[in-house]
């Protein structure tokens, strides 16, 4: 017995050190904390509302896997979305920290972007250049059917478009504001097509919207990251050009501002949750550029009213500070601990970077090794992809759905419609069940996010802990059966060399 707890416990030691090494990234858990914390993405501790029980939005935690798209008028310059804008965030994000006298001298000579990446490469633009980018924005080769078509193939069952991203720019005519499709593009509606796409294809639909509006709160924000306000004294206010403030408004001139900002939301929500039918979600990102506890907040979009126009709607927590489910960033936030409740992790496929900006992309293995973490844990994984400037997946994203779609066409059962191993059961790697079933996860380590694992892989053992009567156990995809041995209530499975695939595997473990 002792031997086969130590293996047990072998094998699952390596699984966890595997996971760490992937999520372990301080700098990037730095970066994102500064980003909520500018945006206003906070948890309402207090708040009394409970996760939705509407039969409409119970599809949401057995989903496993999403797409996300982030796609704007930032992809003619081919820059990330919206925080290109932001000066200061080569020092807000920083782990070298430069001195206070340094910061003086780079505020002294207005040299805003010191020491930015983007200096070497022309790309260091001020918010009104940044906007002048709706100007070149013609995707005349943009198909939303097309993209909801891999997303389908690749085994996603619910699809996430930016409508509205921090820049301010709406991808639909939006009666509200003036940084929108109604008056550039002749008025074209991504949103609708969008939505048509989705339900041609049966997906769930995910409508992104930004609490935040930099375009729209321009005159009254300041164009300097906030960490450096944070870390740093005698910061100035710069504007849409990056220039030093010279006058400051008045409070009834603020008042009246967030006034409009409460209208101005609420209208543009109401219009994404009343113009196109039923939508199955709502992505906010960040607070509306409104004072906590200002009166305004009277006058916005409220859970109530949201619920009221989609009663079956899943809500993100990152506008009120509360929602339907818990919202995961990035590789570092890969969950290792079962979640308790709804979650989600979204992720990007290029590293790094939302929108398309060339980056490279990651392996499939390396995005598959996280979708197994996040269903053995019971999150979604929502994967990102950036069009281009025309509207268009890269041929290397779509190399990559396609090798997503070939694993998912074998494995989805491990994945969709499946959930984390009740506590009394568990596994030396990644496991789910579904019914009679338990599916363990057998994945290649992963060299890095960029490389795809070298082939053959090693034979492999595994072991669950499991209540019931094996009947069976054979790879999912391969009819095949398995050696396994049982010692102490814990299946050994061998996992041969010659079976093993590049993106990984599933063992099918059948229980009477």
């Amino acid at each position: 017995m002792k031997k086969v707890l130590f293996l047990y416990a072998l094998i699952f030691f390596g699984c966890s050190l595997q996971v760490r090494a992937q999520k372990n990234n301080p700098k990037e858990d730095e970066r994102v904390k500064m980003e909520h914390a500018q945006i206003g993405i906070t948890e309402d501790t207090r708040a009394a509302y409970k996760r939705t029980a509407n039969p409409g939005a119970q599809w949401y935690p057995q989903a496993g896997l999403g797409m996300f798209i982030h796609w704007s008028i930032s992809s003619v310059k081919e820059l990330d979305l919206s925080w290109p804008m932001m000066a200061g965030t080569q020092i807000g994000w920083s782990s070298k920290k430069p001195s206070q006298d340094s910061i003086d001298r780079f505020i002294a000579a207005g040299d805003f972007f010191a020491g930015h990446r983007c200096k070497l490469n022309g790309t260091c633009l001020t918010p009104n250049q940044y906007w002048e980018q709706a100007k070149a924005f013609k995707p005349a080769s943009c198909d939303a059917d097309q993209w909801v078509k891999w997303a389908k193939a690749a085994g996603m069952q619910y699809v996430v478009l930016t409508t509205r991203h921090h820049d301010g720019f709406a991808l639909w005519p939006s009666k509200y504001g003036s940084f929108n499709t109604r008056n550039y593009l002749d008025g074209r509606d991504f949103v609708k097509e969008f939505v048509t796409a989705c339900r041609k294809y049966g997906l769930k639909i995910g409508l992104y919207y930004s609490g935040p509006d930099w375009y729209f709160n321009k005159d009254y924000q300041n164009f300097l990251y906030y960490g450096i306000g944070r870390d740093y004294q005698r910061i100035p206010s710069v504007d849409a050009d990056l220039r030093v403030r010279t006058t400051v408004k008045t409070d009834a001139e603020k008042q009246e501002h967030y006034e409009a900002v409460a209208a101005y939301i609420k209208g543009q929500v109401e219009e994404l949750l009343t113009n196109y039918g039923k939508i199955d979600m709502i992505w906010f990102d960040g607070s509306a550029d409104i004072p906590k506890g200002n009166d305004a907040w009277k006058r916005c979009i409220t859970m109530e009213r949201i619920h009221e126009l989609q009663p079956g709607i899943v809500v993100s927590p990152r506008f009120f500070g509360y929602g339907d489910y818990k919202t995961l960033e990035g590789d570092k936030s890969l969950p290792v601990e079962k979640q308790a409740g709804w979650a989600e992790l979204c992720a990007t496929i290029a590293e790094p970077g939302w929108g398309y900006t060339r980056a490279p992309l990651k392996s499939a293995a390396y995005v598959l090794n996280q979708l197994a973490v996040c269903r053995s844990n019971n999150a979604n994984l929502l994967l990102n992809f950036g069009p281009t400037k025309e509207g268009v997946f890269s041929g290397e994203m779509i190399s990559r759905l396609q090798e997503i779609a070939a694993w998912m066409n074998v494995n989805q059962a491990a994945v969709t419609g499946a959930h984390a191993l009740d506590d009394h059961e568990q596994a030396s790697v990644p496991a789910t069940a579904r019914g009679n079933h338990r599916y363990l996860f057998v994945m290649p380590p992963v060299p890095g996010k960029l490389k795809a694992p070298l082939l053959p892989l090693k034979a492999e053992t595994v072991t669950i802990k499991a209540t019931g009567t094996v009947k069976s156990v054979e790879l999912l995809g391969k009819k095949a059966p398995l050696t396994y041995t049982i010692k102490e209530g814990v299946i050994i499975i061998q996992v041969p060399a010659a079976l093993r695939s590049q993106n990984g595997d599933v063992v099918d473990v059948l229980l009477k």
